[in-house]
């Protein structure tokens, strides 16, 4: 007989950015505001790390779809 299972996996990734700014304070204010409006005029994506999935937990669930703890 089988199972139906709820797992989380974590997956990270790492980017690193360029910004042209005034001071340290500036250059993560910009950088929040790139990554919530998508408009990166003085934010350059410099470099990208993923990193392997790493699986948290896995948990039987009910036939109801609900976790069995």
């Amino acid at each position: 007989m089988t199972n139906e299972y709820e797992i989380r996996v974590t997956q990270t990734c790492r980017d690193y950015y360029h910004v042209i700014a005034d001071n340290p304070k500036d250059a993560e204010q910009q950088l929040w505001l790139a990554l919530r409006t998508g408009t990166f005029d003085r934010v350059k994506l410099d470099d990208s790390h993923d990193h392997s999935p790493t699986i948290d937990y896995t948990v039987a669930l009910s036939p109801e779809g609900e976790p069995i703890l």
